[in-house]
């Protein structure tokens, strides 16, 4: 992986992070309806977190 590439890669999760810290604030300042689309919307980008991270950070065939 470039240096180059593995910079957009980082950039890409500190987003993804910093996007479900949003959710999860605006979450805890709602009620009713909206705390429960926040919710759904932080579930939705948790599902995509983790897959991007299996993808990216997965270790070649052989490695421990």
């Amino acid at each position: 992986m470039s240096t180059r590439h593995h910079r957009n890669v980082v950039e890409l999760l500190v987003l993804q992070h910093t996007r479900m810290r949003e959710l999860l604030d605006e979450m805890l300042a709602s009620a009713g309806a909206e705390r429960r689309e926040s919710f759904e919307e932080f579930v939705r980008w948790l599902a995509v977190h983790e897959a991007t991270e299996a993808e990216l950070m997965r270790y070649p065939v052989g490695s421990p």
